[in-house]
């Protein structure tokens, strides 16, 4: 398989690769029950069958209000409540005509219906960003510092999991939600219920794989940076090192961010900035590796705008809040995305130039841009100021942007390794080159003398291949001047006694004129075999190629051969399987795409020359059969004549040979025909094959293309 060939391969599977990463997720998304006016009910509900349910849907929603569990029970607030639809951020609800902002404080309220009597847990995601949360008026979980005062609100991200004692017949959720440090405010994420086995199962899952891709990418990440030092003209290893080591550090401050549960004091401000920087000055990065592997594919003034945009909004982040900074994202989002179709670009140019490295690297960095427009799109969605059902219904995960750059790193690794490899080995072929310069000059000697004596040998061979050429021109040379003179003499002595008054009688003139025209006949059908082969195989000649069932096809060789016989001494044979003969058979279903007056010649020069050398009373057989399971129909031509030598069998279809025996025997020939049978024969796409054994006969198998439908 070609190089070009493996690009939509390399596609597909990058695209694959995608689906894989989000296919779990999206199927566990699907929820049959959703909240309804402030309650969900799970009756009927089984645990042991779905283990674990988002509680999406409609919750109570009390905006500018830190209520607590007394509050609802010491003051009627039905009339005060609104709902909305989680997950969502609270920006541009519409509340009373008011449309919020991303700032602000709210209370979520929800009451869960006859969940059983099991021990169940609760999985928290980020909460932008910070609430305090009870749970049947029991305080459950908290991250940060709810606050209404702005400057009293203290932010942290803190997924975490706790478990509940449902021994009542309703679960109440009270969330109070705080936000003065992000462009968008709210529960974003879906909460999760479910056993608590299923829901610690997800936790520990989550955090292994975390660590493990922290882990991988600081490794491979030191482990380039440290192949730079030892060689600082390979700049790639470089920007993918500072690249790796940047995303395992985000990493471990997204999904279950295992970071802040390491260390809780640690700033939430400056926890952002770093998740941010990641993001930020990692389209920069990607492209100085990009352009550092295929610099005469990365566009130089492209390449500057990158590092231009992406160092400036970098420094915005660093200068800047996150409710500042934040409020950037959307359109860092658009730029980035524009970034890595030009990235996708780079890469099919690349393959389709066959760029060293470029099949490797491509699958590497096809995986990373998919992961990375995923992670896009997820937090568009996430901080999005509407509720797109759409997206979230397969965008499930935010964070497969280090899975993407593991793979990368794991070709680029591949690509080094083949390099190191490559050179090993031009290492090793120069020691062994050198190994050989050394050899004594009495060896050297001795192996020219021993090329000499080759060439000698050689040339030998040439020569006696030239003299047989030559040799065999001249005896076509002597074969076809028989084949012309012989015919022309005749023709000149008729005329000549006709001319000379020789022959006076208008009966005998007449004889001998026919006899002209026969010779002339002979002479023009020469002329034409050969112009006939000539275009043959130049492939100039034009065949009138017609749709015709195998069956039509079989009954019109096997009549057409009948008629030929006719006149003949010897009988014919005609054997094909019993089953054709069935109303139902297959063969009734196959078809052939054949020139009938070409195809014609071919059975009709393969008769006449069975006839031929056949004598009296002997027999000729005509078989057919499908072979190759039905794509081929073989013919087979075989008699009981005179036969032919394994010499003439490897001549037979060359032009102008005649058969040893023919020309013994007195009979004239061209020793255009067969090899016109094989032409024909080839130009529909056949073979044709000869066994012969002198004294015997021989035996022409022909196999013709069929297929099940012309149309």
């Amino acid at each position: 398989m070609k190089r070009k060939q493996l690009i939509i391969p390399i596609i597909f599977i990058c695209i694959a690769t995608f689906i894989s990463f989000n296919g779990i997720s999206a199927t566990a998304s699907e929820n049959p029950v959703t909240a309804l006016d402030g309650i969900m009910d799970l009756s009927g509900w089984d645990w042991e069958e779905q283990p674990v349910i988002k509680i999406d849907g409609e919750w109570e929603f009390y905006w500018n209000q830190l209520l607590t569990p007394d509050d609802f029970r010491s003051i009627n607030i039905a009339t005060k409540k609104k709902l909305i639809s989680l997950p969502r951020a609270w920006n541009n609800y519409d509340l009373d005509g008011q449309t919020l902002s991303g700032s602000g404080y709210a209370t979520f309220r929800l009451s869960i219906k006859n969940p059983g009597n099991m021990v169940l847990a609760i999985k928290m995601p980020r909460i932008f960003t910070s609430f305090t949360m009870w749970e049947n008026g029991n305080l459950l979980a908290q991250a940060g510092k709810v606050s209404d005062d702005s400057k009293q609100m203290v932010p942290q991200y803190l997924p975490q999991v706790h478990y509940i004692q449902t021994n009542t017949d309703t679960i109440e959720l009270i969330i109070q939600v705080a936000n003065a440090r992000h462009r968008s405010g709210g529960i974003l994420e879906s909460i999760q219920l479910g056993t608590a086995s299923a829901i610690m199962d997800i936790r520990v899952r989550n955090v292994s794989m975390d660590l493990f891709l922290f882990g991988s990418l600081f490794i491979i990440g030191f482990y380039h940076i440290a192949l730079f030092l030892f060689r600082t003209k390979d700049r790639s290893t470089l920007y993918l090192g500072f690249y790796s080591i940047m995303i395992s550090l985000r990493t471990l401050l997204v999904g279950e961010i295992f970071f802040i549960h390491m260390f809780p004091s640690f700033s939430w401000e400056l926890a952002h900035k770093i998740q941010t920087l990641a993001y930020y000055y990692g389209v920069p990065l990607v492209f100085m590796f990009l352009r550092s592997v295929f610099p005469k594919d990365v566009s130089k003034k492209i390449n500057g705008v990158i590092q231009a945009v992406g160092t400036a909004f970098s420094v915005l982040v660093l200068l800047t809040p996150a409710r500042i900074f934040t409020l950037f994202n959307p359109i860092y989002q658009v730029f980035s995305i524009l970034a890595f179709l030009y990235v996708l670009w780079i890469v099919i140019t690349t393959c389709i130039k066959k760029r060293d490295g470029a099949y490797l690297i491509g699958i590497g960095l096809t995986i990373m841009v998919l992961t990375a427009f995923n992670d896009v799109f997820f937090l568009s969605v996430v901080f999005a100021d509407n509720h797109n059902h759409f997206f979230r219904s397969f965008l499930t995960r935010g964070d497969l942007t280090s899975i993407g750059l593991l793979i990368l790193t794991v070709c680029q690794s591949l690509l080094i390794a083949k390099k190191f490899s490559g050179s090993f080995h031009q290492v090793e072929s120069l020691t062994e080159k050198l190994r050989k310069t050394n050899i004594s000059l009495e060896e050297k000697v001795k192996e020219r003398t021993n090329a000499l004596e080759h060439s000698k040998e050689e040339l030998r061979t040439a020569y006696q291949a030239v003299s047989r050429s030559e040799k065999s021109l001249q005896n076509l040379m002597q074969n076809v001047s028989h084949d012309l003179r012989t015919p022309i003499s005749t023709i000149k002595g008729y005329v000549s006694a006709i001319l000379d008054g020789i022959i006076q009688e208008p009966a005998q003139q007449e004889k001998y004129l026919v006899r002209v025209h026969e010779k002339v006949n002979q002479l023009n059908t020469m002329v034409q075999e050969l112009f006939d082969l000539s275009q043959l195989e130049s492939r100039q000649l034009q065949l009138q190629l017609v749709q015709t069932p195998v069956v039509d096809f079989i009954r019109g060789v096997s009549e057409k051969c009948s008629m030929d016989m006719s006149q003949a001494n010897v009988s014919l044979c005609i054997f094909y399987p019993d089953k054709w003969e069935e109303p139902n058979s297959d063969i009734s279903e196959l078809f052939m795409e054949v020139d009938i007056q070409r195809i014609d010649r071919v059975f009709t020069n393969l008769l006449s020359n069975a006839i031929k050398f056949t004598p009296e009373d002997g027999q000729i057989y005509l078989s057919f059969d499908l072979i190759n399971k039905n794509k081929m129909l073989q013919i087979v031509i075989s008699d009981t004549g005179i036969g032919m030598s394994d010499e003439d069998q490897t001549h037979i279809f060359e032009r102008f040979y005649v058969v040893s025996k023919a020309r013994k025997a007195g009979t004239s020939s061209s020793g255009l025909g067969l090899a016109i049978v094989k032409e024909i024969v080839e130009y529909h796409n056949g073979q044709i094959f000869v066994k012969s054994k002198l004294g015997e006969g021989s035996r022409f198998t022909i196999t013709l293309p069929v297929c099940e439908n012309m149309s």
